[in-house]
């Protein structure tokens, strides 16, 4: 009877150290979830950033192309009026 009694008692020593074990494990497991959700999060938000940054960008160029042709739209014109001009004369 104590041989199952001690058995039983190491049986269930060796349980509770394998469950503190897998908490553990368990704990570790969750940690690292969770720091991947952040460095996700963190990813996502550094993407948007970026693609506003870029469409900002985009958007300045297309404002300076615009003025570019409006002032060369602009010369051609004054050219057409000098040789209209000239070709009077």
């Amino acid at each position: 009877m104590r041989l199952s009694v001690r058995k039983a008692r190491t049986q269930g020593n060796d349980l509770a150290r394998e469950r503190d074990k897998l908490t553990q494990q368990l704990e570790a497991t969750r940690s690292d979830l969770e720091n991947a959700r952040k460095e996700m999060t963190n990813v996502r938000n550094s993407v948007i950033q970026e693609k506003q940054s870029l469409e900002q960008r985009l958007d300045e160029e297309r404002k300076a192309k615009e003025r570019a042709r409006a002032q060369l739209d602009s010369r051609m014109e004054e050219l057409q009026k000098r040789k209209s001009k000239f070709a009077c004369l």
